[in-house]
């Protein structure tokens, strides 16, 4: 059973501050203390065709870096979205912010009110806070890295495919209300009213089988 239309779910970009000057009371210590406190964390490299796939019942995802694995702890994945395909439906973080960069291939995001195409070298913050979704309009597969800050998207990503195989939804519609609570519990909040039009058909039930002719 294809559940595509149920939900959600990249982007990448670690966010670096750089200061400038010498500040009053900065001392060399500062900085030692601050790597200091947090486990080490060993460099890691994921080849082209290697790497965790998540257990994700909408699209591809291949997992590139967990929170476990950042000291900055952020989650980068990357998504491969087919032609013709949603992706998340409009929703709204409390917990977390979500970067997106896409490499090839378009992707149709919902930022600001505004419904925008984002080409290859393209890139967008979506921060918590605002409601926002992406999905994939155009006749080609998109590929894009995203990351998100923070640990609770990843529990939520890791938790959706287990959470829909233990329900046993009999339709999209009983996927979407799992995925929802699911949702709910790690601080997302779905808004179905906010789809705008443009997106509407790719989250729209498939229509019922025909009858047989006897």
């Amino acid at each position: 059973m294809k559940l595509t239309t149920a939900i959600l779910p990249a982007l990448a970009l670690g966010l670096a501050a750089c200061a400038h000057g010498e500040h009053p009371h900065e001392h060399a210590d500062d900085h030692a203390m601050t790597i200091s406190d947090h486990a080490d964390h060993p460099d890691k490299l994921v080849r082209a065709t290697t790497g965790e796939m998540v257990d994700n019942p909408f699209h591809p995802v291949r997992l590139l870096l967990s929170n476990e694995e950042s000291a900055g702890e952020v989650t980068i994945y990357e998504f491969l979205l087919p032609p013709k395909s949603p992706g998340s439906p409009p929703h709204t973080h409390s917990l977390e912010d979500e970067y997106f960069y896409v490499l090839s291939g378009t992707l149709d995001v919902l930022s600001n009110g505004e419904t925008l195409r984002l080409n290859p070298g393209d890139f967008a913050a979506l921060n918590r806070g605002h409601a926002h979704m992406f999905w994939n309009g155009s006749d080609t597969p998109t590929e894009l890295i995203m990351t998100t800050t923070g640990s609770s998207f990843e529990a939520f990503m890791k938790s959706a495919g287990p959470r829909i195989a233990e329900a046993k939804p009999a339709n999209a519609e009983e996927a979407g209300a799992v995925i929802g609570q699911l949702a709910a519990e790690h601080g997302i909040i779905i808004s179905m009213d906010k789809m705008p039009e443009a997106a509407a058909p790719f989250y729209a039930p498939p229509p019922p089988p025909e009858p047989v002719q006897e």
